[in-house]
């Protein structure tokens, strides 16, 4: 793989982490800011599903950035 392309890689990973981490991170903030219930039917679900899932997702977006940056230091 040439040097460049895995550069690129790493890059994108590093920008998909942080997108990832950064909103997730401010979605738990607005978790503690409001009630589900009052929420739509339709988007109350949405949210419960999302508040179940959301440590494995930030631990996922976690993992692209330092992936991404471990990448980025080798290369």
């Amino acid at each position: 793989m040439d040097v460049e392309v895995a550069r690129e890689v790493a890059a994108a990973l590093v920008l998909f982490g942080a997108t990832g981490t950064v909103s997730m991170t401010v979605y738990q903030l607005a978790l503690k800011s409001f009630d589900v219930d009052l929420l739509p039917a339709a988007l109350a679900g949405r949210v419960r599903w999302w508040r179940g899932h959301r440590l494995a997702a930030t631990a996922f977006s976690a993992c692209l950035l330092v992936l991404g940056l471990l990448g980025l230091l080798v290369l």
